[in-house]
């Protein structure tokens, strides 16, 4: 059997930043899903407000409006 042929410096070099490369990419995708997490909890409790203050309105319609 023959042994592995050992890598270069230079092949070991563009390994490494394409490592540091899907690193970044993997970094800006956990940035990206937590913007989304963080606008669609936004938007959820938003709709849950407003559902509130129309049940509210309905019982006690006669509110002070601002």
């Amino acid at each position: 059997m023959t042994k592995p042929r050992e890598k270069t410096r230079e092949e070991l070099q563009a390994e490494i930043e394409g490592g540091k490369k899907k690193i970044r990419q993997f970094e800006n995708r956990e940035k990206m899903l937590r913007q989304k997490l963080f606008k669609e909890e936004r938007r959820t409790r938003s709709h849950r407000l407003i559902v509130w203050g129309a049940v509210f309105e309905s019982i006690v319609p006669r509110t002070i409006r601002a």
